[in-house]
């Protein structure tokens, strides 16, 4: 197992006296289930006397909740998981929860029994290591009578593998894709350079360098390719808006989240783009440049005057 989380479930009345509120004690310190989920919190850690509600409650981050008299402080709030009981409980450290049931045997009640909050447990929360397999943890927990094993669908699981092969092979097509980029470029300018055989010797015997000629060519089709690059862009920016005004904003009434990467990557990602089909431009019209600069500029001008 590659980490253990205890939590404990309690009942109690609400802090405005109508119905029942679910209070779930946590050790954050081990916690990995709901501090992933916090979508909003208050600008310092996580401590004694602050809690974390669910994303369907109405109170907002930084205001308190009224528990048996004592005032609780909302730390953060989590983001809406999809687990109907969770997004309108409330979640305390073990200290906090300790002190809640202090607070309420003052007053007579029996709402967290006798027994000390520290050291018990209604629920350990179990994350396996990657490759261990449930069925034997299940199979030696089943030993118990007294322990309850419920295990999860594995439904996330296979969604991160999918989306994991699915990133690995969009990472691979778009490096075969610039590969053949790259390949249509050498074949492009090697006619190109064929054609211009003439031109390119009167350069060199005008007095350019060869490697400035090399270098000359290579900044042309870089060029070029940025120019189409800056259109894929825009393209691309088009087509995403396009997608987050409709499919996007279909989620989002639905109650489904839908959210962009950050500008921040948007926009890395832009200039990642630019640059590699820049350089593989430039070096794909390195090649046919360098070898037709490796040749005497007799030989260019007579093989065009011939």
């Amino acid at each position: 197992m590659e980490k253990v989380s205890a939590q404990r479930h309690f009942s109690i009345p609400s802090d405005g006296g109508h119905g029942e509120t679910d209070l779930i004690a946590f050790d954050p310190s081990t916690d990995f289930t709901l501090q992933p989920w916090v979508r909003e919190h208050l600008p310092r850690p996580f401590s004694r006397g602050d809690i974390l509600i669910g994303g369907r409650r109405p109170e907002p981050v930084g205001s308190t909740m009224n528990f048996f008299g004592k005032l609780l402080v909302v730390w953060g709030k989590l983001d809406l998981t999809g687990v109907g009981p969770t997004e309108r409980s409330v979640f305390g450290s073990f200290s906090t929860v300790e002190e809640l049931a202090k607070e309420s045997r003052s007053h007579g009640l029996g709402t967290f029994g006798t027994s000390p909050l520290t050291g018990s447990a209604s629920a350990f929360l179990l994350r396996l290591s990657p490759g261990a397999g449930a069925g034997n943890v299940r199979f030696a927990l089943s030993s118990v009578p007294e322990v309850q094993v419920i295990s999860g669908s594995g439904l996330g699981i296979q969604v991160r593998q999918s989306i994991r092969t699915i990133l690995t092979g969009s990472i691979v097509f778009a490096l075969v894709g610039l590969w053949m980029g790259g390949l249509l470029l050498f074949v492009v300018y090697a006619g190109i350079v064929a054609e211009r055989k003439s031109e390119l010797g009167l350069l060199l015997a005008m007095g350019l360098s060869r490697t400035g000629l090399c270098f000359w060519l290579a900044m042309e089709a870089a060029l070029c390719a940025f120019l189409g690059a800056v259109l894929g862009v825009l393209l691309g920016v088009a087509g995403l808006s396009l997608f987050a005004r409709t499919f996007g904003y279909l989620l989002a009434t639905r109650g489904v989240t839908f959210e962009l990467p950050p500008s921040t990557f948007q926009i890395c990602a832009a200039l990642l783009s630019l640059l590699l089909c820049s350089l593989v431009a430039g070096l794909g019209a390195l090649l046919p440049t360098w070898r037709l600069a490796g040749r005497e500029v007799y030989q260019l001008l007579r093989e065009k005057s011939e």
